[in-house]
């Protein structure tokens, strides 16, 4: 009879804790390179991940952003939205503005932080690459390209660092990105990258899910 209690107990406490599980909902937090820049939002890796693997997901992708803005942010448009995962991915807008690795590294450490907070398992996004050299002198950037490829580089190595370190799963968006997957600015990805991209995401969160 005691037995027999004890296993309703923990009949009890096992459908509890399995309806305390969320169901994946996945929010992705950015800047262009998530949001679409250029193209229809049909057509950026966020939806056409929602479509492949029938998952609940929401583009928070701003273009223009940099991580201080998406922790700014990272409230109302990830944790409001009572995800269970995030995918943080960002850094490229704050090397435009000269800001440090580690500056950068410091802001998603705290999205990361907020997010275990409120029980969201956080992957990191390694971003995609600059190729200079298909910049045209007359696009119209805003600052001078010079030396912004091998800052992206050294970002993105010291951000697999930091995600190794600190036991997230990463994203690693740069694999497979060639300069034809790019616009002419070699810095946003045209659709076809974007379908490249959500290839590179399916792969991480078939293990992360499952």
């Amino acid at each position: 009879m005691i037995v027999r209690k004890f296993n309703l107990k923990f009949k009890f406490q096992k459908k509890r804790h399995f309806m305390m599980i969320k169901r994946p909902k996945i929010v992705c937090m950015g800047d262009s390179l998530t949001e679409g820049y250029g193209i229809s939002q049909a057509d950026c890796w966020c939806s056409l991940l929602q479509k492949e693997m029938s998952l609940e997901m929401v583009n928070s992708g701003i273009s223009g952003d940099t991580t201080g803005g998406m922790l700014a942010r990272f409230q109302p448009m990830v944790i409001d939205h009572n995800p269970s995962h995030v995918i943080i991915l960002g850094g490229t807008n704050d090397l435009w503005y000269g800001h440090s690795d580690a500056q950068i590294i410091a802001n998603i450490l705290a999205m990361t932080r907020h997010a275990r907070h409120h029980e969201i398992s956080a992957i990191i996004g390694i971003p995609t690459p600059f190729f200079d050299e298909m910049t045209p002198p007359d696009t119209g950037l805003f600052m001078d390209t010079t030396g912004y490829r091998e800052r992206i580089e050294g970002f993105q190595e010291r951000l697999r660092q930091f995600a190794t370190k600190d036991g997230l799963p990463t994203i690693d968006f740069s694999i497979g990105m060639e300069p034809s997957l790019f616009m002419a600015d070699g810095l946003h990805p045209n659709e076809a990258g974007h379908q490249v991209m959500a290839q590179q995401a399916k792969a991480v969160l078939e293990v992360v899910l499952e």
